[in-house]
């Protein structure tokens, strides 16, 4: 197990990956026609090539050929966004959640930055609880209009790193 640096040559790969995760993973908490229109909007070849583009970081972890789950970050004056961060079904509970966030905080040090923060959906309760085990605390909350009559309504979390 490895993590790989989204290039070029990995965005089709990627984003193939991200919607079918995105999309199952979201469906029963969201609705399908909802969670398809987000994973087209931000999940596409394009969006993460955009993203990338931005100064996004897009991160695997792979085994052999076969990607298992990815994370998205960016950095922000003192802290670290982190946008993103799924594990393929058949593989959560298996330490890959954990293995790309000591990723992250590897990278959040290595850039001399003081916090993470983050996004989480206010009914995405297992992920909402694992953040809260990491030792992210809700700082605020915010409901976002992304567009076709469908709004975000999230927590926003944030890690101190010491």
């Amino acid at each position: 197990m490895q993590i790989v640096k989204v290039d070029e040559n990995l965005i089709e790969k990627t984003a193939d990956f991200a919607q079918s995760v995105f999309i199952d993973y979201y469906t029963d908490l969201i609705g399908y026609d909802q969670s398809v229109y987000m994973a087209d909007k931000f999940l596409s070849a394009d969006a993460i090539r955009t993203l990338i583009n931005d100064g996004a970081v897009f991160n695997l972890v792979m085994e052999d050929d076969k990607i298992l789950g990815f994370y998205e970050c960016k950095k922000e004056e003192e802290r670290v966004f982190l946008s993103k961060l799924y594990v393929e079904k058949n593989y959560r509970g298996k330490g890959i959640g954990r293995y790309m966030f000591d990723d992250l905080l590897s990278y959040t040090k290595d850039n001399n930055l003081n916090r993470i923060y983050l996004t989480v959906n206010k009914g995405n309760t297992p992920s909402f609880n694992i953040y809260r085990h990491l030792g992210f605390e809700i700082i605020d909350s915010v409901e976002t209009d992304i567009g076709h009559g469908y709004i975000m309504d999230d927590y926003i979390m944030e890690l101190k790193i010491q």
